[in-house]
């Protein structure tokens, strides 16, 4: 018979592990709770050594366990195939309890990479938001091309062949925009979504290198939207606000209006979609 004990040393162990998985910038992941962490307890026991976890990380560390979204379906979307999301949360991330005033009081500061991550990201994302959610590789490919994404999302190796004598060519452009959306949905801000041809919409302005790295990559027929690490980590009235910051408008009831008409959403004063 399983006692408190038992569980209260699961609980430690979990919140050690879902600290780590956050340093890491990876998934807590159901699978690997059941196996070292909840060691010699039964499945039962896994909703109430979860709580006690997220208590002790909710009191230590202002963080808790949020379940990540599902990824979208990697075929054309339909309403129906949307509707059918498994109930049972596998993956989760830390999300900070702190309200917004106290983190800003705070003044809590981010790693250069992390803050050049973050940055990056919000940046691509706020380009999909305003296009209905949704982008063609193409269009993704363009527009990271003048982004310009941070070279901490290479391989070290690989960063310093992004130019030549100091002078990024063509090639090494194109290519860094392919590995920079690639790391992106590795690192589920992103999510990939077949497209049917029936369906399949053509990117505007193109080139034709990168026409031609998509069909030879078979990415053609792809378009991307937010990924779960997106929507747990933006909620719509911050991406509103980060649209008028960067494109300096103030954040007005009527700006975060046309924000929501051009994501396909109602955005409410709380940050949800209605």
């Amino acid at each position: 018979m399983e006692g408190d004990s038992e569980k209260e040393r699961a609980a430690v162990n979990l919140s050690r592990y879902a600290l780590a998985c956050h340093a890491s910038g990876k998934p807590i992941k159901r699978e690997d709770i059941r196996g070292p962490v909840m060691a010699g307890l039964n499945s039962r026991s896994f909703r109430p050594v979860f709580d006690l976890a997220n208590a002790f990380l909710e009191e230590d560390f202002a963080l808790k366990m949020v379940s990540l979204p599902q990824h979208e379906k990697k075929a054309a979307r339909s309403d129906s195939a949307n509707a059918n999301a498994s109930k049972t949360a596998n993956r989760w991330v830390l999300q900070s309890v702190l309200p917004d005033e106290a983190r800003e009081r705070l003044d809590m500061v981010l790693a250069k990479d992390e803050k050049s991550i973050l940055g990056f990201a919000a940046m691509v994302l706020s380009l999909i938001f305003v296009n209905n959610m949704s982008i063609s590789h193409e269009q993704l490919v363009l527009y990271v091309r003048k982004l310009g994404p941070p070279a901490c999302v290479f391989p070290a190796g690989e960063a310093r062949d992004m130019s030549v004598a100091g002078v990024a060519t063509d090639v090494h452009l194109e290519s860094a925009a392919h590995a920079a959306i690639a790391y992106l949905a590795r690192h589920s801000y992103l999510d990939k979504i077949a497209l049917s041809s029936a369906n399949g919409r053509q990117g505007f302005g193109e080139t034709q290198a990168t026409q031609q790295t998509a069909d030879a990559e078979g990415e053609s027929g792809v378009e991307y939207t937010w990924g779960p690490q997106a929507k747990v980590k933006f909620e719509m009235m911050d991406m509103a606000r980060f649209i008028a910051a960067v494109s300096g408008q103030e954040c007005t009831p009527d700006f975060i209006k046309a924000v929501g008409r051009a994501c396909g959403q109602n955005i409410s004063a709380t940050g949800a979609a209605e």
